[in-house]
């Protein structure tokens, strides 16, 4: 069986989906499957990472770059009447990783669809403004192309797989969990880890959007500082949308001296952040999976994260859980691991064991079986009506 995989986040984005699509097919090379990959990628811009930063360096998978800007893609196949599954010499099955479907042939088709967020704020004036409504509109009616045209729809979370049969109206025997991993962070730690901060901090890593909940937490920090606390609190992640909620926030705030945000960092000083600080702050409003609770883990980090939409499934009982929309929870978490040492201990070994259940490698397996059983469709279930 050979894959076709859309290759295009992992040459143009650090994270989310970018870093999911390059662990995912060093996960596939681990298995020995690289030579049965090719990877299409298609962007203007220029080379961001080399071949060993993408993990290609030793690999049989074959990648075709084209230097095309992604809207002319689209009429190109058409004028042409190839699919993408021509492109990449001919595959059993596509996988798309990106909302931005591309035409396939015959190929049978897979796709990831990480979350259903989008869904919240389209055609919908009361939704929570975590994305623009227009665009909110265009990610659900490109969710649910996605969803009629796939055999296999691939999710993060079971809570994820919920929300793709009850927003898109996926049929469940279409809808496979394929957990990420959170191992690649190990690749930065040096043996016997980084030593202490020079000045204790908090840290936060995330794009700095309404979604994320930075004002209730710059919030809590304030009341960190008024109990004394020497922390200074590192936000790592660049502007998203809204964030000028949180520039306002910061501009007026009476810990402003405090917080040092850095909107670029790249992926050993993150391992670094991660090993030093004291506690990861995490607490978001809405996740589809949520990477940095367990890439902190993995680096003997204790986590303060929420205890709504995926978390409590991805963190379990290793994460303090709390309610994002509480200062007061959210600050008295956050104190209670910095200044109860044993509490704190604890979460870290809860922490280190949950964070070794999720490798790149199981993600690449599952996604196997995946393709595997895409490959045996022969007749697509029947659709399931969306809620919104």
């Amino acid at each position: 069986m050979r894959v076709g995989l859309d290759y295009r986040p992992a040459l143009v984005n650090r994270e989310g989906i970018g870093r999911y699509t390059r662990e995912l097919v060093r996960g596939l090379h681990e298995l020995r499957f690289d030579g049965n990959l090719g990877l299409f990628g298609y962007t203007l811009k220029g080379r961001r990472f080399s071949r060993e930063e993408l993990g290609l360096a030793g690999s049989r998978a074959e990648l075709l770059r084209l230097r095309l800007p992604s809207r002319i893609l689209p009429w190109m196949l058409a004028k042409t009447g190839k699919g993408v599954d021509d492109l990449v010499g001919g595959c059993q099955v596509y996988h798309h990783t990106q909302p931005n479907l591309l035409h396939v042939r015959s190929a049978q088709e897979v796709v990831t669809i990480f979350d259903c967020i989008y869904a919240l704020d389209a055609h919908n004036s009361d939704g929570p403004g975590y994305l623009d409504a227009e665009v909110a509109e265009g990610m659900t009616a490109s969710a649910r192309r996605m969803v009629e045209r796939a055999s296999r729809i691939l999710v993060p979370t079971e809570f994820v797989g919920a929300e793709v049969v009850l927003t898109l109206g996926a049929h469940p025997g279409r809808v496979m969990v394929t957990r990420l991993g959170c191992d690649h962070v190990l690749t930065h730690l040096p043996p016997g880890g980084y030593p202490a901060a020079q000045d204790p901090f908090v840290l936060t890593v995330s794009r700095v959007d309404r979604r994320k909940n930075h004002v209730r937490m710059l919030a809590a920090f304030e009341l960190l500082v008024r109990e004394g606390f020497p922390h200074r609190w590192i936000v790592a992640g660049p502007r998203g949308f809204g964030c000028e909620d949180f520039e306002r926030a910061l501009e007026h705030s009476s810990a402003r001296e405090r917080v040092d945000w850095r909107t670029s960092v790249d992926d050993a000083e993150l391992t670094r952040l991660y090993s030093q600080a004291d506690v990861l702050l995490w607490a978001s409003l809405s996740e589809g999976f949520g990477l940095p609770p367990l890439e902190a883990m993995a680096c003997g980090t204790p986590v303060v994260t929420s205890c709504v939409t995926s978390m409590p499934e991805v963190c379990g009982d290793a994460a303090f859980l709390v309610e994002p929309t509480d200062v007061e929870r959210i600050f008295e978490a956050t104190r209670r691991l910095l200044a109860e040492p044993e509490l704190a201990e604890a979460f870290r070994a809860k922490g280190s064991a949950r964070a070794r259940e999720y490798t790149w490698r199981d993600c690449a397996r599952d996604t196997l079986l995946a393709y595997q059983s895409a490959e045996k469709s022969d007749a697509a279930e029947p659709k399931m009506g969306g809620l919104f």
